[in-house]
């Protein structure tokens, strides 16, 4: 059986910073005591337009709506369905994918191109 080739990208947003979804927990070490903090980033179905980077999954990308985001930092709020819309798999601006050859290098392979906002919004 032969290995699937890897294939390493960058997305970068076109005009300003990706916001991911995520979730995070703090907690106290059993063995030392100590307080953690233990992050994730929420992952969804693949987005049809991001397969051939992200094939299994895609990223929770949260838009850039201040708004949105004042409320998913606010710890009061604890009802998911607050936020259910966002668990559909959506592009809420535009992005521009580098494919590279490995992290530890960053080599471009090919041409960057542009993978444009999801036309419908939240």
């Amino acid at each position: 059986m032969k290995n699937k080739p890897l294939h390493y990208h960058d997305l970068v947003a076109k005009d300003g910073a990706i916001l991911l979804g995520g979730l995070c927990r703090e907690w106290i070490n059993k063995d030392t005591g100590e307080t953690a903090l233990s992050c994730s980033v929420i992952t969804l179905p693949p987005h049809p337009r991001l397969v051939h980077i992200h094939s299994k999954a895609s990223p929770l990308l949260l838009p850039l709506d201040m708004a949105l985001v004042d409320r998913w930092l606010d710890e009061s709020i604890t009802d998911p369905y607050e936020f259910e819309p966002l668990l559909l798999p959506h592009i809420p601006y535009d992005l521009i994918a580098m494919q590279i050859d490995k992290p530890s290098t960053y080599n471009l392979v090919n041409e960057p191109h542009l993978i444009s906002v999801d036309a419908s919004s939240y």
